[in-house]
């Protein structure tokens, strides 16, 4: 079954598509409600013509854009069955699109950002103990950098993320090892939802900002195992605030 005509005709961001970016934008509103499940998994999108007249573009860029999409995983078209949605098992998690859809403030979910941290346990504490190894001088220069905007900024929120971000993407490159590298995409995603749910005081802001200076000085003294659990110490600390906002979400939901 399709979803309801009205729910896309009514959206005026998708009146406004124009010009050159057409197919990147039609991309961007479908993956997003795709990730948001606007869109269920095995649910039939309108038929092309119908589909492609609510978005206000032509059916070569909607086209274009299914094709985008069923390259990422998320949909998939069948003779005289139309497309429709993949189940989410199948869907390129680690696609920058798709993580950047999936931690839209307006709909990402603790359990979203507890997955991407569980697999940031798996990936990161051995980035770090491979950094502590293989990082070449400019590299901890580079890291030491990023702590020390982080350190700066402790007061700028949106600042200190940035640092934040480009702190873990130079340990992750540190590390010298391509497939890990790639994940430096997954780790902005995170952090850059991690910043939109709940508050943190200054003393927990404090501690992670020691959290990070002891990852990255066991790096730049070559410490591998103590940059391996310092690691696993900082993202256990980053565990505790969303665990903290997925318990006050149930709870409000109980009242209700």
């Amino acid at each position: 079954m399709g979803i309801t005509v009205g729910l896309l005709v009514e959206d005026d961001e998708l009146k406004k598509i124009t010009g050159r970016g057409q197919v990147k934008s039609v991309v961007d509103i479908l993956g997003q409600r795709i990730a948001a499940g606007q869109y269920i998994e095995g649910e039939t999108l309108p038929v092309e013509q119908q589909l492609a007249d609510s978005l206000s573009v032509g059916r070569n860029t909607l086209r274009e854009a299914v094709k985008v999409l069923s390259g990422k995983g998320l949909i998939f078209t069948a003779p005289r069955s139309g497309t429709k949605i993949r189940p989410k098992n199948e869907w390129n998690m680690l696609d920058p699109d798709v993580l950047s859809w999936h931690a839209d403030p307006e709909t990402t979910t603790p359990e979203f950002l507890l997955a991407l941290l569980e697999i940031r346990r798996i990936i990161e504490p051995k980035a770090a103990e491979l950094a502590a190894v293989r990082a070449t001088r400019e590299d901890v220069a580079i890291i030491l950098a990023a702590y020390d905007d982080m350190r700066c900024h402790r007061e700028d929120s949106s600042q200190r993320v940035a640092a934040d971000i480009q702190l873990h993407s130079a340990i992750l490159t540190a590390s010298h090892n391509a497939f890990i590298c790639h994940f430096k995409h997954a780790v902005a995603t995170y952090l850059k939802a991690h910043f939109n749910i709940g508050t943190a005081d200054q003393n927990k802001l404090q501690t992670d900002l020691k959290l990070h200076h002891d990852v990255a000085w066991a790096i730049a003294t070559g410490k591998a195992k103590s940059a391996h659990s310092n690691t696993v110490r900082m993202l256990s600390h980053g565990r505790v605030r969303v665990e903290a906002v997925e318990r006050s979400l149930v709870e409000e939901a109980q009242q209700h």
